[in-house]
């Protein structure tokens, strides 16, 4: 959906835990293109990257964290953390943030 620009679907779908009091569609892709023009540093041939990271059992229901590295052009990325939720079988993901080099 990112790499489409489809950032009202990314939205509709999985939300925006930093779009505060801004639109979320609107929000992600404003900071999306804030990211992009300060990307972080990717190794060449580097496609798509996803890490998994599992929270410790916790009474908050936080499951994991995918940290995902989207390509922009050769040796350029922006990075976009989602969140795994819920309790038992059931989960949630949302997307909590989108970033490069500088914040």
């Amino acid at each position: 959906m990112v790499m489409r620009g489809d950032f009202e679907a990314l939205a509709s779908r999985f939300g925006y835990a930093l779009a505060w009091d801004r639109e979320p569609a609107v929000a992600l892709k404003a900071d999306y293109e804030r990211s992009a023009s300060s990307p972080l540093k990717a190794r060449p041939g580097d496609g798509l990257s996803v890490v998994v990271k599992y929270f410790k059992p916790n009474d908050t229901g936080l499951f994991a964290v995918v940290e995902c590295a989207i390509p922009l052009v050769e040796g350029a990325a922006v990075g976009m953390d989602l969140i795994v939720s819920g309790n038992g079988e059931e989960k949630d993901i949302s997307v909590e943030d989108v970033y490069g080099q500088v914040y």
